[in-house]
């Protein structure tokens, strides 16, 4: 199968690196220096798995030009740049094209399918730490490499082919989850996301900090709570062991990891302050759930309504 990678950054740059490695007929799209270095002297990943991935000779493009249809699009981008992916998605699919979006959203897989109507559009969310460290290289910052992803509500695709690219992943390193509740599976991926890139943004603290007793985990825990209550009136089931989960992953992050969400406001680019905060306050007020400390980190980083 021939793979489209939408967006080559920490997430799309391990997905296509990994199945590019194990042979498998990988396209990248990026830009900037990082592209050019990709097609100058090809795509590096520092991976725990494997090791040292170094791959010549790398199909990589800005998705301006023309090129090959594909059977499968990671779209790994940024949730603001999700509306300037939709043109290389309509270039690079086919009628049976299977598109995964893996974006820190709620509403990635909704959106998407909305406005392609004629394309099949399945919903995911992906575990890992991962960051390009110089142009044209990738840097996997933890162990843990699993994408999950499935179809969504009403939603009809070939399961064979869904088992093939779980397939392809599993052989190419990658814990590859194939469910058949992705909704729930992306609130769960979200909350870790949101709560963790809040929490270090609103303090600017690593994670070690986080994982002290103390006020920064405390806030982790409340805002971890305040999604759960969000959970229950969208209906989606969440596990008895919710919070516990959240807090393993926490531990399980090496203590200098810092959320892209805190890296990007410091660097002064634009960030998902959107799609992981603002987001929250808004279903909340939408269905009635207080959260005070998400509409607190909202205020600071200049979201106005308050629940």
């Amino acid at each position: 199968m021939k793979y489209l990678i939408l967006g080559t950054g920490g997430t799309g740059g391990c997905i296509g690196g990994f199945l590019a490695n194990n042979a498998k007929n990988v396209t990248f799209i990026a830009r900037g220096a990082h592209l050019e270095a990709i097609k100058e002297k090809g795509l590096v990943v520092h991976s725990f798995e494997n090791g040292e991935i170094e791959l010549k000779n790398v199909k990589a493009h800005s998705g301006d030009e023309e090129f090959e249809k594909v059977d499968v699009i990671f779209v790994c981008v940024k949730g603001y740049s999700m509306n300037e992916a939709i043109p290389v998605i309509r270039k690079a699919a086919h009628k049976n094209t299977i598109v995964i979006p893996i974006l820190n959203t709620l509403s990635a897989g909704e959106k998407l399918g909305a406005a392609l109507p004629d394309i099949i559009v399945l919903d995911g969310c992906i575990y890992i730490s991962a960051y390009i460290s110089a142009p044209g290289e990738i840097t996997q910052g933890i162990k843990i490499f699993r994408l999950v992803f499935g179809p969504r509500e009403n939603t009809k695709v070939d399961m064979n082919l869904l088992k093939k690219i779980q397939e392809d992943l599993a052989k190419s390193s990658i814990d590859g989850v194939l469910t058949d509740n992705i909704k729930c599976e992306i609130f769960k991926k979200f909350s870790f996301t949101s709560a963790y890139a809040s929490t270090g943004a609103y303090y600017d603290v690593v994670a070690g900090e986080i994982k002290k007793e103390g006020k920064y985990r405390e806030m982790f825990i409340a805002l971890i709570k305040e999604l759960q209550k969000v959970a229950e009136a969208l209906n989606v089931k969440l596990s008895d062991s919710f919070i516990r989960d959240n807090l393993d992953i926490l531990d399980g992050l090496t203590s200098d990891t810092t959320a892209s969400l805190q890296k990007d406001i410091k660097a002064g680019k634009k960030d998902e302050r959107d799609e992981l905060i603002f987001d929250v306050v808004r279903i909340a007020h939408n269905y009635g759930v207080e959260v005070p400390n998400y509409s607190k980190i909202s205020r600071n980083f200049g979201y106005e309504h308050d629940v």
